[in-house]
Formats: C-alpha cells, sequence, structure tokens
C-alpha cells in the first residue's frame, strides 16, 4: 500500500540527521546512470537543496540566465564544474549555490551525495543532497550573469502523479516532466529529480514511467 506522502514530508526532517542518512542511503542504492561510453573529461556538482516554505518542504531550482552559453533559460538545480579550489563534489555544489543564490554557506546542511550520473554529452554531475536553514527569499542575492531567478516548489506537488508527465524518445527509454511549478522541470534536471523523490518518498511516490514499446499507426 502506498504511504501518503505528508507522512514523509514532516518538516522535522530537516533536523532528523537519522533520516537524512536513509534518504541518502537509498539514493546510493539506485542504479547508476551512464548514458555514455565515453571516458569523463570533466567534472560538475549540483545541490538538491531542501527547504521549508510556508510550513512545506519544497524543493529550490534555478532558471538559467540568458546570458549563459550553454542551457541558457532551462531549470537547473544549483551547481557547476569542479576547480581546482574544491576539496570535493559537496564543496563543489555548495559554493556553486553561494555564488548563484547569494545566500551564506552558513545555511547549506549537506546530507551526503549520489551516484555520480554520465550524460549523453558534457560533464558527469555528482548530486549533493542538503537543505536550506531558516530559508528566507528576501536574503536571496543572485548572480544574474548566471540565473536569471530562483523558484522553490513544493514537494508535494512534484510527487503527484497528476503533475508529473514523461517524454518517450525513439532510442527506447522514457523521460520524466515536471509541470504546474513555476516552470516546467524537464531534461537532466527532471531526472535527477525523479530519482530523488523515490528516495526521499518510498512507497509515496510512484518511480515507474510509461514506456509504449510498439507503436501503431492510427487506421484512418
Amino acid at each position: 500500500m502506498l504511504k501518503k506522502v505528508s507522512e514523509l514530508l514532516h518538516p522535522a526532517l530537516l533536523a532528523n540527521v537519522t533520516q537524512q542518512q536513509q534518504v541518502v542511503a537509498r539514493f546510493q542504492a539506485l542504479p547508476k546512470l551512464r548514458l555514455s561510453k565515453e571516458p569523463v573529461k570533466k567534472e560538475a556538482a549540483i545541490l538538491i537543496p531542501l527547504c521549508l516554505v510556508d510550513g512545506k518542504l519544497s524543493l529550490l531550482y534555478t532558471l538559467r540566465s540568458n546570458k549563459l552559453r550553454n542551457h541558457r533559460g532551462q531549470v537547473s538545480f544549483p551547481g557547476g564544474m569542479k576547480d581546482a579550489r574544491d576539496a570535493s563534489y559537496e564543496t563543489c555544489a555548495v559554493r556553486e549555490f553561494v555564488e548563484e543564490t547569494g545566500l551564506p554557506k552558513e545555511s547549506v546542511r549537506v546530507w551526503g551525495r549520489g551516484n555520480t550520473i554520465i550524460p549523453y554529452f558534457g560533464p558527469s554531475i555528482t548530486p549533493i543532497v542538503g537543505h536550506v536553514a531558516d530559508f528566507a527569499p528576501s536574503q536571496l542575492r543572485l548572480s544574474t550573469d548566471e540565473v536569471a531567478k530562483v523558484f522553490t516548489v513544493p514537494v508535494e506537488l512534484f510527487a503527484s502523479a497528476a503533475n508529473r508527465r514523461h517524454t518517450q524518445y525513439r532510442a527506447n527509454y522514457t523521460m520524466p516532466v515536471f509541470v504546474n511549478g513555476d516552470e516546467t522541470v524537464w531534461g537532466i534536471t527532471a531526472i535527477i529529480t525523479h530519482l530523488f523523490l523515490t528516495a526521499l518518498l518510498p512507497g509515496a511516490y510512484s518511480a515507474s514511467l510509461p514506456f509504449v514499446r510498439k507503436y501503431e499507426a492510427l487506421k484512418s
């Protein structure tokens, strides 16, 4: 029987280290995603930031600036390329989060990391799970060269099947698409959201995506 999402999204989760570790363990136990066989040449890390907004556990996303060369105008989690300054993927994700949002580093509580994802192209992506303590939108100071806006979505919204769509590709795979938030979440960000919700909401979030094995032409 499916659990109620509300049973798993109590705000007390942000103070319960044991439950946080359990979420990370489930996240790490998910199948590893490697879509390219090419050697990894560049590495990136992103932060999956939970925060409390109007008493509801929410996910924080950024809308990438149109000033950027790559992926402009797309929804993403805060993050970026790992460089020599970064001692770890966690350090990279938090640094990029601070640079993009202007929120203080001290507000970020890191839970742990998920499996590194190897996309079809571009850098590998290591997702870091954490939350933002005492989140207040008024404290945001965006790096407008990188970020057009920051928005939050209640987890329960994207956990509902009514707010999830999918795109099936001819290469025989299906990708989730999340709708009815401030922005449509698709692409690799939707995949990471989908995987994280699977770990965060065991027994409450349906991880199954529709897939039609054979399309047949409609008869006229």
